[in-house]
């Protein structure tokens, strides 16, 4: 019996093949969506990609997007759209699963002194400007930010600098607020350096994670220090590519099992698709813009008029 079916190839599909293959999971490969089979699917790069995922949507398989460059926001609200209730879709993201976010989600799951008032993070990438990069980039930091919140985003407020000669923003900065955190978010493209630092500050103690630093990838600063020496690095090695496939697929392969890790999967992509949405809105009328997160529609069907026979009498 097969446990995985992975559609396509590519770097992200391969590694996860590897991964699942060691630890004995049965893998099918294939460039199609079967219909007579039912395992957690895992797709990556092959020609009309989207039109498969949905699909696979649509026929109630879970999803694992690896190859991401054919999804756009509005392209993934409608896989959201499709999605049933117990429905696992998953959307590959190499910074939500970096071991500095991690450490933090640990930290404030033991501790109730790690929740946290404000954050602010610095995406800053080489890439020319352009749109469809824009806003992609923003779609995923505006999750890095709403999977440390755990809640949902109220309003945003954005400011832009428009590269005229791309007609996209070269750099945006938006201002976020959750309930009882503010969080400051600065994305730029076209820069001269590549950055993706993120600051969750609590009552009385910071996060710093710096997700290109392999050294130092993690900060713990004390503000009342009880020593001269209260700031604590933590150092770990850079996640590798195969330690990323394998925590996603552990998350992804979970969320089959348990329907509500399916339902926060779901919650984290449409409240940052509604952030983005009011983002926008905000640069096209200066001010902050209140957040409207689409409700899941019920994919229940009500049958009317229908009346059940009554047993017959042998």
């Amino acid at each position: 019996m097969v446990d995985v079916t992975i559609i396509g190839g590519g770097p992200r599909a391969r590694d996860c093949g590897e991964v699942l293959s060691r630890s004995g999971f049965s893998l099918a490969h294939s460039f199609e969506v079967d219909t007579g089979s039912h395992s957690p699917i895992v797709l990556g790069e092959v020609q009309g990609a989207f039109q498969l995922a949905r699909e696979a949507m649509e026929t109630g398989r879970h999803l694992l997007i690896a190859g991401t460059q054919v999804l756009t926001p509005e392209r993934l609200t409608l896989l959201l759209e499709r999605r049933r209730q117990s429905q696992a879709l998953f959307v590959w993201s190499d910074r939500r699963h970096h071991p500095g976010y991690r450490f933090v989600a640990g930290l404030m799951e033991s501790d109730n002194m790690w929740r946290p008032r404000y954050l602010r993070q610095e995406v800053l990438c080489t890439d020319h400007p352009s749109s469809v990069l824009f806003r992609w980039r923003t779609l995923e930091a505006i999750a890095v930010l709403t999977s440390i919140t755990g809640t949902e985003p109220k309003t945003v407020n954005a400011t832009a600098i428009v590269n005229a000669k791309r007609n996209a923003p070269d750099l945006a900065s938006l201002s976020i607020t959750y309930k009882d955190v503010e969080a400051q978010l600065l994305v730029g493209l076209g820069e001269a350096v590549e950055r993706r630092e993120t600051l969750t500050a609590s009552a009385s103690r910071k996060a710093y994670v710096d997700e290109l630093n392999s050294s130092m990838p993690i900060r713990i600063i004390d503000d009342e220090p009880v020593n001269a020496n209260s700031a604590r690095w933590l150092s770990c090695s850079s996640p590798s590519a195969e330690e990323l496939a394998r925590q996603q697929c552990i998350a992804f392969l979970d969320a089959t099992i348990h329907a509500s890790r399916t339902v926060d999967e779901a919650e984290i992509w449409n409240s940052s698709l509604a952030a983005l949405a009011s983002m926008e809105q905000s640069l096209a009328r200066p001010g902050p813009a209140d957040v409207v997160i689409r409700q899941e529609d019920s994919k229940f069907r009500v049958v009317a008029g229908f009346h059940a026979s009554p047993p017959s009498v042998a």
